[in-house]
């Protein structure tokens, strides 16, 4: 009896030590308002740079944008400069496409794995499409620490070429968070 005891005890150690694996993760949070003034499109892209501004990876790109809006002129001229996303596998465009999240708070978590992120600073990027050639870039810098230690930091925001004339503010409390969570 002790033995079967002994034996299903340490089979359960196993497991409980086998379970998920803590992965490092890059989170998004901001709220997404309702303008009522006009009818922006909300095309929007998420993405990562280096401090020297060059492109790491994509984390989201609206379904329409990710298939096709990138062509049209206007419609976040930053990203698509950036991401050369003509060149993209579809396997990437497939990954990182979801549809515009809806009005109110929104939370997206991705894994950024350490061979793509390795310890360092690094600048992100929400591209957020109001209509015509109007864009609201939300940016910031956020650290991923050797340590894991989770770092914080709020975005401020830029118009790209200017302010919409009927309105802005596409979105707000605009935060990206790095930590180490279970898969």
């Amino acid at each position: 009896m002790k033995k079967t005891y002994l034996f299903s005890s340490l089979i359960l150690l196993f497991f409980i030590g086998c379970g998920p694996s803590e992965t490092p993760k890059i989170e998004f949070t901001f709220t997404m308002n309702e303008i009522t003034n006009t009818v922006p499109s909300y095309q929007m892209a998420i993405w990562m740079e280096t401090p020297d501004g060059n492109y790491v990876e994509t984390f989201f790109v609206c379904d329409y944008l990710s298939y096709g809006g990138y062509n049209i002129e206007g419609i976040c001229p930053v990203w698509v400069k950036k991401a050369h996303w003509e060149k993209t596998p579809e396997e990437v465009v497939d990954a990182v496409t979801q549809a515009t999240p809806d009005i109110g708070g929104v939370q997206l978590v991705f894994n950024a794995p350490v061979k793509k992120f390795p310890a360092g600073t690094y600048k992100y990027f929400i591209e957020i499409h109001n209509a015509e050639n109007y864009n609201e870039i939300y940016s910031g810098t956020l650290a991923v620490k050797k340590d894991g230690s989770t770092s914080v930091s709020e975005a401020a925001v830029t118009y790209n070429p200017k302010k919409y004339p009927e309105g802005s503010g596409l979105l707000s409390n605009v935060k990206a968070k790095y930590f180490i969570g279970k898969e």
